[in-house]
């Protein structure tokens, strides 16, 4: 098992059509989607929970929501269980999705499979 690394930033969330166009760098619709959409979007490949923790905990911190304490205890225990880590919200009046999703997974294929 292993950890693929996305991240958006933009003014608000994307409109259906857009999420649901692959080829758009938005979030998906569909967490497994994010599979499908540009490279650009992909922000690393991670094998060790604890490094793909600090990866999300310096992404939180460098655009930090609301509650960022309670966004990393969420974030730290989905890592932990080895489930998909999303966070998606507002912060300085932009939109910020970071997440770090469970590969391999049914349907899809290994955007980045680890060297």
């Amino acid at each position: 098992m292993h950890w693929h690394a996305y991240t958006y930033t933009g003014g608000q969330w994307p409109k259906d059509s857009e999420a649901r166009n692959l080829q758009a760098a938005v979030p998906p619709n569909t967490i497994s989607h994010w599979f499908r959409k540009p490279q650009q979007l992909r922000a690393g490949t991670f094998t060790d929970p604890d490094e793909t923790f600090a990866w999300l905990e310096k992404e939180v911190h460098a655009t930090p929501p609301t509650n960022p304490e309670g966004k990393l205890e969420y974030l730290r225990d989905c890592i932990n269980r080895g489930t998909d880590a999303y966070a998606g919200y507002y912060s300085r009046g932009q939109l910020v999705v970071r997440c770090a999703l469970v590969c391999p997974r049914d349907g899809e294929r290994c955007p980045d499979p680890p060297r």
